[in-house]
């Protein structure tokens, strides 16, 4: 059985890459117009699938094993694969009836929901092909992330599915539920259906419905009970996919779907490593619109950071409130970076008013809460408030005027509209040097 087994195997390994290479040519080159070319493909794919399955139960021991692993990354493939064929909806409940006959070979290979949800069965499988020395035939299963992550969106969105997977698929989300480590593991894993532009809206908005229901107050309450958390590379990558939603989705409820989303996992990411997070996507953030929306949930952290503190001192008077808070220097770096960008002189407000209204909100937020600590705790010293003054607020209000100038002499509609952007950047930042020079006042 040894030396036959082995060749079957070394056969499959030889096939699989090149029927994959055909599948994802083909695909490509359809429209949406040709259903039965598509759906015969599919159909020959699924017979591949057949035959390697009858391979399996002709096996034994690690032999089965890793071939049962093949088969598992073969059906994750090609869910992925018939997953982008969802985007045309003349086979879209085609794609749903094929996708169910994949998740039949995995239920075979030993996959669970449990497993596919945190993506731990398809790094076990990787994992025991790997030993093998199989890297570069591993590459022909590159989607296979995306395929774990779409079977779960399936099963909920597929009638036929959801009957298929039964009480398991719900055992198995109140699992991840209930576990905070597998919980992150399963939130990660949707960065992989939201960051491709392969799968249709539908298929995202589910994911998305799925990321919510995982995503609780419990959550973020278990998580800051744990102090080693391995997951900020993941997190950011899934609230960067997160963001794609939010950009270019069609329709305004899915947009504000994903902006749900976003301030949940924000929420639920230990306090330690919350500012980070949020500088890390201001940072790399391209749009104007989406960096205002970013500053504003900062603004809230840094209200809800101040609250905690109040708390604190106020339960335990004997507390030493000195030094600023840790998260202090990272805001104040953010609104710098707004106020006075890296580039040179002050923002252009006539693209940039959005997210330059929302630094001075936040630059506002701290010179309060800064007005109400202690000496020995304040957030901008001396150095730090004339620097604000000179560098941040005059050279910006010097802006603003001349802006205005220039508007109310033209006196048209675009001319009025930006006058209307202009006026609360203009409130908030006479409040902000107002702020500025009462604190000066006692330097």
């Amino acid at each position: 059985m040894g030396l036959p087994a082995r060749r079957h195997i070394e056969q499959v390994k030889v096939v699989l890459p090149a029927i994959l290479r055909v599948m994802h040519a083909n695909l490509s080159e359809y429209d949406g117009e040709h259903r039965m070319s598509t759906v015969d493909l599919f159909s020959a794919a699924l017979r591949i699938g057949n035959a390697i399955q009858e391979m399996c139960k002709t096996m034994v021991n690690h032999r089965k094993e890793e071939l049962c692993s093949i088969l598992g990354l073969y059906a994750l493939q090609n869910i992925a694969l018939v997953s982008s064929e969802s985007k045309h909806q003349n086979i879209l409940s085609t794609c749903g009836s094929v996708v169910l006959q994949y998740s039949k070979f995995l239920m075979f290979c030993g996959f669970t929901y449990l497993g596919l949800l945190t993506g731990n069965d398809v790094t076990s499988a990787t994992t025991k092909l790997s030993k093998e020395e199989d890297d570069n035939f591993l590459d022909c299963f590159s989607s296979a992330m995306d395929g774990a992550s779409l079977v779960v969106v399936w099963t909920s969105m597929h009638d036929d599915m959801s009957k298929y997977a039964g009480a398991e698929f719900e055992s198995a989300l109140k699992e991840v539920q209930d576990n905070c480590i597998r919980k992150w593991e399963a939130i990660n894993m949707f960065r992989y259906v939201l960051s491709s532009v392969n799968y249709s809206w539908a298929i995202k908005s589910h994911s998305l419905d799925l990321l919510l229901t995982l995503v609780d107050d419990k959550c973020s309450e278990e998580t800051n009970d744990h102090v080693d958390f391995p997951y900020s590379t993941q997190i950011f990558a899934t609230l960067k996919a997160i963001e794609r939603v939010m950009i270019a989705a069609p329709d305004t409820l899915m947009r504000k779907k994903a902006f749900s989303a976003l301030k949940r996992v924000i929420s639920a990411v230990p306090s330690t490593q919350r500012f980070d997070i949020l500088q890390a996507l201001i940072e790399n953030s391209m749009f104007p619109s989406l960096t205002a929306i970013l500053l504003d949930l900062v603004k809230n952290e840094v209200s809800r950071e101040s609250r905690r503190a109040d708390q604190v001192n106020g339960s335990d008077r004997s507390q030493d409130a000195g030094g600023s808070p840790p998260w202090a220097s990272q805001v104040l770096e953010l609104v710098e970076l707004i106020l006075r960008p890296p580039e040179g002189g002050p923002p252009c407000l006539r693209d940039h008013s959005e997210e330059v209204l929302s630094a001075l909100n936040l630059l506002r937020l701290i010179l309060i809460i800064d007005s109400r600590g202690s000496r020995s705790a304040k957030m901008l010293r001396d150095e730090k408030i004339r620097a604000v003054y000179s560098e941040w607020l005059i050279p910006l209000r010097l802006i603003i005027t001349g802006i205005q100038s220039e508007l109310e002499k033209g006196g048209g509609e675009d001319e009025n509209q930006m006058l209307c952007l202009l006026n609360p950047v203009q409130f908030v930042l006479h409040r902000c040097i107002e702020l500025v020079e009462e604190k000066m006042k006692g330097l």
